[in-house]
């Protein structure tokens, strides 16, 4: 070793890293380092470039947006469609139901008659028999 260098090696998980003294480099620090060295490149490229890339963002969000508000304006259209079909599906039914108790009550009230006519009958065949 040259100019007071060090070496040692460093044994972990059955593998021997040899590291030069002061300086602890993985695999993993280099892919850090590598992903942090791109972010700063692409945000220097994006600060010279945003001036033309601007409108166009801006043009896209507007568009999105705009597309967001007609999205919502169809949706609350179908709500209050929906919510207009359940309150006279209900009107109807409440309505049906209504006219299902009127018919079942003027039935009651015809067989009431016919069982008094029935009954007036019968008794005016009932002397008529008994005089037989």
């Amino acid at each position: 070793m040259e100019n007071g260098e060090h070496e040692h090696y460093e044994f972990g998980k059955g593998e021997g890293v040899k590291m030069m003294e002061g300086i602890h480099v993985k695999k993993r620090d280099l892919w850090l380092l590598a992903g942090g060295a791109l972010g700063a490149l692409a945000a220097l490229g994006l600060g010279k470039i945003s001036g033309k890339v601007r409108p166009s963002a801006v043009s896209a969000v507007r568009e999105g947006y705009a597309f967001k508000e007609w999205l919502a304006g169809k949706a609350e259209k179908v709500k209050e469609d929906v919510e207009d079909i359940v309150a006279e599906g209900v009107h109807q039914y409440q309505k049906d139901l209504a006219a299902t108790a009127e018919t079942v009550k003027r039935e009651k009230d015809i067989l009431e008659k016919i069982e008094k006519v029935v009954e007036e009958k019968l008794s005016k065949m009932k002397p008529e028999q008994e005089e037989v």
